[in-house]
């Protein structure tokens, strides 16, 4: 999975740039997720006392799912971390986050005063008006949304924290340590691993199939 962030400031043209990159990505084939980071105090999905699925949190219901006929809706009380949002899109290809200015991932940035380690490129309103800024190219995300999803794929690493070696369900087979320190790989880089280790070890007597191999090199 791939995730970069687009910031900036209202008015900005950061929505403007997520639904063009959205919709460009989709139409290449991937499977797109997105997060929009709501900047309001009082924002509550359901806030009315009166409705049932608030009932439900007032009772003491730490998670409370609301199934619609087309859609569904999970309520935490709380503030999730990025991380722990992120772990609901595993098998995505892409996710665009609008807002979200507290996870290391490539950033678009929509205004100048959002200039950090971690941009990328600008793009929104400001985007239109230039055609670099201190070598970070620029992107009219109206006109050419194209050029916009070519430099995001070329320039967007994986996202290596939704690949969680002690989850059963990431899809992981392969882990390395180097020292104690165990290193997060994607699946692509997994494979590559595994083939390579199993290419030899398969032909050595004793091998057999779906046997757990452990590697040491010291």
């Amino acid at each position: 999975m791939k995730a970069f962030t687009v910031i900036g400031t209202s008015g900005s043209g950061k929505t403007t740039v997520i639904e063009a990159v959205v919709a460009e990505l989709t139409r290449r084939g991937h499977r797109v997720g997105s997060v929009k980071e709501i900047h309001y105090e009082a924002f509550a999905l359901d806030p009315a006392p009166a409705s049932n699925t608030h009932r439900h949190r007032a009772a003491g219901a730490r998670l409370v799912t609301a199934r619609g006929y087309h859609e569904t809706d999970l309520l935490y009380p709380e503030k999730l971390a990025m991380k722990e949002i992120l772990k609901h899109y595993r098998g995505y290809d892409w996710v665009a986050l609008e807002g979200v200015d507290d996870l290391p991932v490539p950033a678009v940035i929509c205004t100048l005063d959002k200039l950090r380690d971690g941009v990328i490129c600008v793009s929104g309103r400001l985007g239109a008006e230039i055609e670099e800024h201190q070598g970070l190219p620029a992107f009219n995300v109206l006109e050419t949304p194209a050029a916009l999803c070519d430099f995001l794929e070329a320039s967007v690493p994986d996202y290596l924290e939704c690949y969680d070696p002690s989850d059963p369900d990431a899809g992981v087979d392969v882990t390395l340590k180097i020292g104690e320190k165990e290193i997060r790989m994607v699946p692509f880089v997994q494979k590559i691993l595994r083939n390579a280790v199993l290419g030899v070890v398969g032909e050595l007597e004793g091998y057999a199939d779906g046997a757990q191999v452990e590697v040491r090199v010291k």
